[in-house]
């Protein structure tokens, strides 16, 4: 999702935010250039944009981020098929989430992952020189490694419309599992942040497109060919998530 910023703001501009210390990053912090969310995204043919309200905090380790009062990024796509019992589940919802001016965003994708079966397949933060809290040395790009969590959002899952093209939810509510996620920094050096995302509420309009060619999923196992790789992260068979090892049985563990 490209950001308003970014859209209109030319090069010289953005330097001088750098100077001011806006959200910018520090030099050899690296971030997606679409990372930053915006608030213009397109309304359907029936007027209706998600507009979604952030409040509560992210607990970052010993930190927590408090998004209440910042920016929402969403993008959510439904199920269409002509048998009910695979049509109008929501089957990709995409969220990035920041502080008012765009810093500490943080980017939640919750999709299939393995065939039928799902749950949160990525999630990204940007620890940037305006997330309070952050000294320089643990400034970075932390993300999930390859995988996903077999669970999902706590909301709106499927749709009431049945076949439809597009459907408005005016009072989404979207919250999230009291659950730790173990995070990584590759650069400038390694790094692990623990994310918990119980804290964090969001509230407004949800607008999700229709979409036959997508697929609904099951966020309550691995699957075939991948298993717990120790932290509750699905790994591939034969692996384990960072600080784990293969047991002789196939299992992982610290």
């Amino acid at each position: 999702m490209r950001s308003g910023l970014g859209r209109l703001l030319p090069m010289s501009v953005l330097m001088g935010m750098m100077t001011v210390g806006c959200w910018v990053l520090d030099p050899g912090v690296e971030v997606d250039p679409g990372y930053y969310p915006s608030d213009d995204a397109p309304p359907d043919a029936g007027g209706c944009a998600s507009r979604l309200v952030p409040s509560g905090s992210v607990q970052t380790g010993p930190l927590a981020i408090g998004y209440s009062g910042g920016l929402v990024s969403v993008r959510s796509v439904h199920k269409v098929d002509v048998d009910a019992v695979e049509d109008r589940c929501v089957s990709r919802l995409e969220l990035t989430v920041a502080l008012a001016q765009g810093a500490c965003p943080l980017k939640l994708v919750f999709a299939a992952g393995n065939g039928s079966f799902g749950g949160l397949t990525e999630v990204r933060l940007t620890a940037d020189s305006a997330c309070p809290g952050f000294l320089d040395a643990v400034e970075g790009v932390y993300s999930a490694p390859a995988g996903f969590a077999p669970w999902s959002y706590l909301g709106p899952q499927e749709l009431p419309e049945p076949q439809a093209d597009a459907v408005c939810l005016e009072s989404a509510r979207i919250g999230f599992p009291d659950r730790v996620i173990r995070l990584y920094r590759s650069s400038p050096s390694s790094a692990e942040l623990s994310v918990n995302l119980a804290g964090l509420v969001l509230n407004g309009t949800l607008l999700s497109k229709g979409d036959p060619n997508v697929r609904c999923f099951d966020p309550s196992a691995c699957g075939p060919g991948r298993h717990d790789g120790g932290d509750g992260w699905c790994v591939e068979s034969g692996r384990c998530s960072p600080g784990y090892h293969l047991s002789v049985e196939g299992d992982c563990s610290p």
